[in-house]
């Protein structure tokens, strides 16, 4: 039996589920991936064998509950699939109780990964997991990040690693009531890394804590930064 917890901002614990019956789907290629996006309901756990995979992958209203998170996942941690180029590797919009783990992104033009409300601002995405997630090589200059999330509450990034960026490693618009711990975060030569993780555009309750910032951009932690109404 494998238990899932899922926890909010300060520790304190959302769920603690006992997997047992859940719908495993395993899948091995681009076609099998996107059906088992399109079929997952809450409780399904869809499982990535290692390999190379299409980037954009683009998923929206995919909602878990609290007592059944959807998890997609890398099979082997060790040997994570690679999601590599195109312009984002993953969009998430308007999604709720899904974690993302054990994934590998690399060479994307814009976001290497992209959470977002969907652009319905009374709806923002929630309660999130980002875990053990490699990412790379993204931009390489300009405002071009590892991580955007924008409008998204409630959320957790944990033990992420992040190689080369153009703007920010971790970028939050909007975003509230979430933590970033135990991350990496890496500058690589011919990228600009503007900033390590910023929260700006009326972030708040953003937890920073145990990082490891080397060469981690012009700044290392930005709180705060101009953003246009529209946008929050």
């Amino acid at each position: 039996m494998r238990v899932e917890c899922l926890a909010l901002v300060g520790g304190t614990m959302l769920s603690c589920v006992a997997w047992a019956g859940q719908d495993v789907k395993r899948v091995a290629d681009d076609a099998s991936l996107r059906a088992a996006l399109r079929q997952a309901r809450p409780g399904t756990r869809i499982v990535i064998s290692k390999g190379r995979y299409s980037p954009g992958v683009s998923v929206r209203d995919l909602h878990g509950t609290p007592a059944v998170p959807i998890v997609i996942e890398g099979e082997d941690p060790q040997n994570p699939p690679l999601f590599e180029g195109g312009s984002v590797a993953w969009q998430l919009s308007d999604c709720s109780y899904v974690t993302l783990r054990n994934l590998s992104v690399r060479g994307q033009r814009h976001n290497g990964i992209n959470i977002d409300d969907g652009g319905t601002f009374d709806t923002p995405a929630h309660h999130l997991v980002l875990e053990d997630l490699r990412v790379a090589e993204i931009g390489p200059a300009g405002n071009f990040d590892g991580i955007k999330l924008s409008g998204v509450d409630d959320f957790v990034v944990r033990r992420c690693t992040v190689e080369g960026w153009g703007g920010q490693a971790v970028d939050m618009v909007g975003c509230h009531r979430g933590v970033i711990e135990d991350c990496t975060f890496r500058g690589r030569k011919g990228f600009s890394q503007h900033t390590g993780p910023q929260a700006k555009g009326g972030s708040s309750e953003i937890a920073i804590r145990r990082c490891l910032f080397i060469e981690g951009g012009g700044r290392a932690v930005q709180m705060g930064g101009s953003t246009g109404m529209r946008f929050f």
